[in-house]
């Protein structure tokens, strides 16, 4: 209950602030290319951690006592990688669009 306050001062207004945004512009946030851009970003960051070694998993990083492991991290490479389908999908509907 302690760390939920803070999250919800920092999340609310910033989601608040996203929804006004979102509302106030004309249909840019409806094109394709937003989630062609933000599932490559998701699937190279994540392919990039795995094949690294770095963990996103605080769990693990906090029981370990670092980011860094000394393997790769095969299933955030394998949601990367699924990510991938998604990638070239929205890629190809957001070049063929009009606009």
């Amino acid at each position: 209950m302690d760390d939920l306050i803070p999250f919800l001062v920092v999340a609310g207004p910033l989601s608040a602030l996203g929804w006004f945004w979102h509302r106030r512009s004309p249909r840019r946030a409806n094109h394709p290319l937003w989630p062609a851009f933000n599932a490559t970003a998701a699937a190279a960051i994540l392919i990039l951690a795995g094949t690294t070694g770095y963990n996103f998993n605080a769990a693990d990083a906090a029981r370990d006592g670092t980011f860094w492991s000394g393997t790769v991290l095969w299933w955030e490479v394998g949601i990367g990688v699924a990510l991938l389908p998604v990638v070239v999908y929205y890629w190809r509907r957001g070049l063929q669009s009009p606009g």
